[in-house]
């Protein structure tokens, strides 16, 4: 599932065959058009931990800011955090969260992207039931509000009968 999804991001050249997203092959994208379309959620911790909240999403914004990458107008408001629930924390450094707030923070990096296709590899594991229902919740108002595909893998089957809205098995 994760060389599948990292293959369809482009983080990874397929086996073989060719992926096209808008009529145009993946690997011709440079990457930052390619991340103007897809958003992409991993299972890997990252090492973000002397970055605040505010600062790490707002390095989503990079797709749309110029070479010294500063944020307009437009960016900062574009770098939200309420969609995810996680506003209070905008000043907290990564290393203070728990993993389920650590998770949302790397969904709302993906949401600032403002591009119209998000992969996620497992954004549940590891996460108390808590953490997991909440991630889903958003996930799949975040595809029916902002009309964005959401793709995701994931072991809690349960949770994507409920909330998905096509499931591959």
């Amino acid at each position: 599932k994760s060389t599948l999804l990292r293959t369809l991001a482009a983080a990874q050249p397929p086996l073989s065959g060719s992926l096209t997203l808008f009529g145009k092959p993946v690997n011709a994208y440079d990457s930052k058009e390619r991340s103007r379309l897809i958003g992409l959620v991993l299972t890997d911790k990252t090492q973000t931990g002397g970055l605040s909240v505010y600062d790490l999403v707002s390095l989503g914004r990079q797709p749309h800011t110029g070479f010294l990458g500063r944020l307009s107008a437009h960016d900062k408001e574009a770098v939200s955090l309420e969609a995810v629930g996680m506003l209070h924390k905008a000043d907290s450094y990564m290393a203070q969260l728990s993993d389920g707030e650590r998770q949302k923070v790397m969904i709302a990096k993906a949401l600032v992207q403002e591009c119209p296709l998000i992969l996620l590899d497992e954004p549940t594991a590891f996460l108390d039931v808590v953490s997991r229902i909440e991630i889903m919740t958003l996930l799949h108002r975040i595809a029916a509000t902002e009309q964005k595909a959401v793709l995701m893998s994931t072991h809690d089957v349960e949770q994507a009968l409920v909330l998905a809205d096509r499931l591959w098995l």
